[in-house]
């Protein structure tokens, strides 16, 4: 049998399927050299930008400058691009204290400083102005509706800015096809009440989805409310299936974005030819405990209801007890019911966890909607089995373990294996 491996613990996790076990698909892509120069592709592509002029023929030194960047969640080199972007502006003659860097942190937590130095640079951090976004302040300014009718405001000192620049990355995303573009903008500096409606109203729906653009409501308001707002240029990163960046788009909020998704749908794209019986999947490069949920939306695609998913997951940062309280809750009052309900209540503009953000509330749906569809054993060094049972889950040790369990469901699967579960984006062939 092949040899294989999928990314967990930090590195490669080499392993061998039982004996009769049909291997379909292995998702290990080509290894390239790490892009190192971070710094001069940045300013080789902002002298090129796509679907817009250069900075130098749209911004002057008058000009107020709002940098809204992604948070740590991530591991694009955002501390090289924003670098790079900063020096840009200073040759531009943009005073340093006419530029904001504002953290899109949507609905998630403040960083502290000293994970602003880590993240950002210790010299930047001390020479500019950092923001937190608060998605809960009261001096958010009204900007955009939803079509539910829903107020849309964002950050002050981005609305007060008369330039807006984008800093994430681009790699697929369950609700909005792909991450980057207008999402820095909408959730990242928008307010609560205006992310939680939008999450409720299109997350888990057909037209949304995994790499979905075309008729995808999720997306198209984002990239609304961004123009509607003014987002002005983006600097995205293109990550690869290890999560380093590959390549480096930058120009229009729409056009820059769209360049970069199809470069993204290149180098991570994988077509599986059927359903497996048995997905083994890791859920790299996600290492948060909310976060480790999101590779259930590619096995979700590639696994035939009712069969397995092995998900072999980091959780660096654990699950709070609430959550794991309100899965728990939730699970047992549906049982035998979960799809319907959790689907159920996102029609009735509700929470599974009562007060809970849209990203814990995005995270619980996704566990439970994959134990209602399939047989889901979570291998986890960092999540007690206790835990890992009462999310509905079924525990093993290790790989090993997990396909003796899985046997007793499937014997002798067809199977896919998935090294890095959080970039791959599937082309199912036959349903």
């Amino acid at each position: 049998m092949k040899e294989l491996f999928i990314y967990y613990q930090q590195k490669k996790m080499v392993f061998r399927l039982p004996s009769g076990w049909e291997l379909l698909t292995f998702t290990a892509f080509e290894d390239h050299p790490e892009c190192r120069d971070v710094e001069s592709l940045t300013k080789r592509a902002l002298m090129s930008p796509i679907g817009s002029a250069t900075l130098k023929k749209r911004i002057t030194p008058s000009d107020t400058v709002a940098i809204l960047i992604e948070d740590l969640t991530r591991s694009s080199p955002k501390k090289h691009v924003l670098r790079a972007l900063l020096e840009e502006l200073a040759e531009l003659g943009i005073p340093k204290d006419h530029i904001s860097i504002v953290i899109s942190l949507g609905t998630h937590r403040a960083l502290t400083r000293e994970e602003l130095q880590t993240g950002y640079g210790e010299e930047i951090v001390r020479t500019y102005e950092f923001i937190n976004h608060d998605c809960s302040s009261p001096d958010l300014v009204p900007v955009a509706k939803l079509k539910t009718g829903a107020i849309v405001k964002i950050n002050r000192r981005v609305h007060e800015a008369t330039f807006k620049i984008g800093i994430g990355s681009i790699f697929p995303h369950p609700m909005n096809g792909f991450g980057g573009g207008g999402k820095i903008l909408f959730p990242g500096v928008a307010n609560f009440e205006a992310i939680l409606e939008h999450h409720l109203k299109y997350s888990f729906r057909d037209e949304s989805g995994l790499g979905k653009l075309q008729g995808n409501p999720f997306y198209e308001e984002v990239c609304e409310v961004a123009r509607t707002a003014g987002l002005n240029f983006i600097i995205n990163s293109v990550l690869d299936h290890q999560d380093r960046l590959h390549d480096l788009v930058c120009g229009d909020p729409i056009e820059a974005h769209m360049a970069g998704i199809d470069l993204c749908r290149k180098i991570i794209s994988v077509k599986f030819e059927k359903k497996s019986d048995v997905t083994v999947i890791s859920a790299f490069p996600y290492a948060e405990g909310t976060q480790i949920m999101k590779p259930f939306a590619p096995a979700s695609e590639i696994t035939r209801e009712g069969g397995v998913v092995i998900l072999a997951a980091d959780c660096t940062v654990p699950l709070s007890d609430i959550y794991i309280e309100s899965c728990e809750r939730f699970r047992l009052k549906y049982a035998g019911n979960l799809r319907e309900s959790v689907l159920g209540v996102f029609d009735d503009n509700q929470r599974i966890m009562e007060d809970g953000s849209p990203e814990l509330n995005m995270s619980m749906a996704q566990a439970l909607l994959a134990q209602h569809d399939f047989k889901v054993i979570l291998v986890a060094d960092d999540i007690p089995r206790e835990t890992v049972e009462r999310l509905g889950f079924l525990s093993a040790e290790d790989l090993n373990q997990a396909f003796a369990m899985s046997a007793a469901f499937c014997p002798n699967p067809a199977v896919h294996v998935v090294p890095s579960g959080g970039i791959i984006l599937p082309v199912v062939q036959h349903r």
